[in-house]
């Protein structure tokens, strides 16, 4: 059986580009035997709107709806041109060609494969499930080790509470308040990713947003943010990992806490509330 050569990208959904956050959605491909194919994930909505949970639901569904129709043309197009290569590529580069908008292609890689189909089902799996699940997983079960853990308090009642005003709302997870008045907040927060430069934006985007919430006077008495580190077979991540909690401490809006000090250390640091 012949090897068929494939160029492929990856569609990723991107609404805040200064963040550089973004989720993987589908894959579109364009092999040398005139195959033009693309798969998208159009059902799990929530899985999206979850990680970016200011952006409202419905913005996100009429957004992606209309891009894959527009995606399914210019594939179909493409394969009505299965013995016109150029065009085929043309079509390709039009589709992949960066461009500022909430939906976007990453750079091009290629693969060798027998089965176009099978590598794009593959490729899907790979970008689309495993990344975005492992990205939204490792967060939701620090999370709820975090939450179990604060059950040792029987004096404070920890739930998820939005903060701020107006301008600005700052969603937590685990908000101790009294009297309606939020004295800590808890944020668990992974920085276990594989760029460094989304580690520093990330770290980045919290500063920006705990300055913000603190000069609009809502910001909590305590913040206290349990941060799950690179692997130490990632020195470029851990590095960048260190530079962002040192500016978020050095703030002084917020406490890091590492979850290596595990439930004892975790719990507390977090009954220490400052003076």
């Amino acid at each position: 059986m012949s090897t068929i050569i494939c160029n492929y990208a990856v569609l990723r959904f991107q609404p805040y580009p200064e963040t550089g956050e973004f989720a993987n959605l589908g894959i579109v491909m364009l092999c040398n035997n005139g195959q033009f194919l693309q798969r998208s994930e159009t059902r799990q909505r929530q899985r999206v709107t979850h990680f970016f949970d200011k952006l409202p639901s419905e913005v996100f569904t009429k957004a992606r709806r209309e891009f894959l129709e527009e995606l399914k043309r210019m594939v179909a197009l493409g394969n009505e041109h299965a013995h016109d290569p150029a065009m085929q590529r043309r079509i390709f580069q039009h589709l992949v060609t960066p461009r500022e908008t909430m939906f976007r292609f990453s750079q091009p890689g290629t693969i060798a494969t027998d089965d176009p189909h099978k590598a794009l089902d593959e490729l899907f799996m790979r970008y689309v499930h495993h990344d975005f699940s492992q990205r939204q997983n490792q967060e939701a079960q620090l999370t709820s080790r975090v939450g179990q853990w604060l059950r040792d308090f029987k004096d404070r009642q920890y739930s998820e509470s939005t903060l701020g005003d107006d301008l600005l709302q700052v969603r937590f997870p685990l908000v101790w308040q009294k009297a309606g008045v939020p004295h800590q907040a808890i944020k668990p927060i992974s920085f276990a990713l594989e760029d460094t430069s989304k580690i520093i934006e990330k770290g980045d985007r919290w500063l920006m947003r705990m300055k913000r919430l603190k000069d609009s006077g809502h910001a909590p008495l305590d913040t206290v943010f349990v941060s799950h580190e690179p692997p130490e077979s990632q020195g470029a991540q851990r590095r960048a990992y260190r530079e962002v909690t040192q500016e978020l401490s050095e703030s002084g809006l917020l406490r890091i806490v590492p979850d290596t000090l595990g439930r004892r250390g975790v719990t507390q640091a977090i009954a220490e509330l400052p003076s």
